[in-house]
C-alpha cells in the first residue's frame, strides 16, 4: 500500500510539475522563436531544473547547486555516454547537473510531458529500423554539437533487460561522432536502475539512486573503435565498483 501511494505521488508530481513548467514558460519559448537556438536552450535549462527537483525529492540526489559544483571538472561541452536499464534513466542522467540534448527513439516524442520536453529542447529523434532515419539523426547530432550543445547517447542502443548482464555491447555512433568532431566523452554509470522501476510495473521501489561520473575521455587522435573499447572497459569497471 505504501509503495502504491509513493508511486502515485511521484507520477502526479513528476508529470504535473512538468506540465506546469512547460505552460508557464510557453510564452517565453514563443517570444524567443519556436525552434530557435534560444528557445531550445531555455527549454533545456527548464528541463534540467524540473529533473533536478524530482531527483532531489524522490531519489536522494543532492540539489542542483550541489550537482553543479560537483560537475565543475566537466568540460563546457561533452557527449554523455550512459548505461540504460530503466525507462526513468532519461530523468536520472541529469545527475550530471548540466543541460543535455537526447538521442532518442522517435516514438518517445509521442509520450505526454516527456515527449513535449523533447520537442521543445530540440532533441534528436531516430527510427533505428530506417537507414535514412539513422543517417538524418547523425547529421542532426553533428549540427547540435557544432552549435555547442551537450548530447546524451545510450551506446547500447536500447534498454538492457538482461538482469545477468552488466553492460550490453556498444554501438559505434557516439564514438564516431566524438572522434570526428573532437568532442570529449563523459561516462555516467547508473547502478541497477531497473530495481527502482522494474519492467512491467507502475510501482517504484524506494531506493536511493547510486551513480558515478568519469573524468572526460581525451579524444586526441583516437579512432572510434579505440574510444568505444576504452569507454566500454571504463564503464564496466565503474558499474562493478557500484555493485
Amino acid at each position: 500500500m505504501l509503495k502504491a501511494i509513493h508511486s502515485l505521488i511521484f507520477w502526479l508530481t513528476f508529470m504535473g510539475s512538468g506540465m506546469v513548467i512547460q505552460f508557464t514558460f510557453l510564452a517565453s519559448w514563443i517570444l524567443k522563436g519556436n525552434g530557435s537556438v534560444d528557445s531550445h536552450r531555455l527549454a533545456q535549462k527548464m528541463r534540467l531544473y524540473w529533473s533536478s527537483f524530482n531527483l532531489w525529492l524522490f531519489f536522494g540526489v543532492p540539489a542542483l547547486r550541489t550537482l553543479q559544483s560537483r560537475s565543475e571538472h566537466l568540460p563546457k561541452q561533452f557527449i554523455l555516454v550512459s548505461n540504460h536499464r530503466c525507462n526513468l534513466d532519461p530523468l536520472f542522467v541529469f545527475v550530471v547537473g548540466r543541460p543535455l540534448l537526447f538521442l532518442s527513439k522517435r516514438s518517445v516524442l509521442k509520450v505526454p510531458v516527456v515527449g513535449w520536453w523533447m520537442r521543445l529542447c530540440g532533441d534528436v529523434p531516430v527510427d533505428r529500423s530506417s537507414k535514412e532515419s539513422r543517417a538524418g539523426s547523425l547529421s542532426l547530432m553533428r549540427e547540435r554539437l557544432q552549435r555547442g550543445d551537450s548530447l546524451l547517447i545510450y551506446p547500447e542502443g536500447t534498454r538492457q533487460v538482461d538482469p545477468n548482464l552488466t553492460l550490453g555491447a556498444f554501438k559505434d555512433g557516439a564514438f564516431q561522432i566524438a572522434s570526428e568532431l573532437k568532442v570529449p566523452i563523459v561516462l555516467l554509470a547508473l547502478s541497477r536502475t531497473d530495481k527502482i522501476w522494474p519492467k512491467g510495473s507502475l510501482l517504484l521501489q524506494s531506493r536511493k539512486l547510486r551513480f558515478t561520473i568519469s573524468e572526460p575521455l581525451e579524444i586526441g587522435a583516437k579512432s572510434a573503435d579505440d574510444l568505444k573499447t576504452e569507454s566500454f572497459e571504463k564503464m564496466t569497471t565503474m558499474l562493478k565498483s557500484l555493485e
